[in-house]
């Protein structure tokens, strides 16, 4: 899968906004259920399967927000050596 930095509209590939927009839908989830933790209101999971769904959500939200940290240009202030650059 190809990920592009086109306008979403212009490009039927992967863009960085795709994924801004998956990892806060996956921090607004995880917020949910960590509201409805707190209340101890688990719904039909037990606990334990809550825990394990919100760590899930968690590292899934840490996973998006790396890529997009790696897709980001990469800025070098004056005097700063880029080992990529040798």
């Amino acid at each position: 899968m190809e990920v592009t930095n086109e306008e979403p509209e212009q490009s039927s590939g992967l863009t960085q906004g795709d994924l801004a927009i998956a990892a806060y839908a996956l921090a607004e989830t995880f917020n949910s259920y960590l509201e409805q933790y707190d209340e101890e209101d688990f719904g039909e999971l037990s606990k334990e399967q809550m825990e394990s769904s919100m760590d899930s959500l968690r590292t899934a939200f840490s996973k998006f927000d790396a890529i997009l940290k790696a897709m980001q240009p990469q800025t070098i202030t004056p005097g700063e050596h880029n080992e990529t650059m040798g």
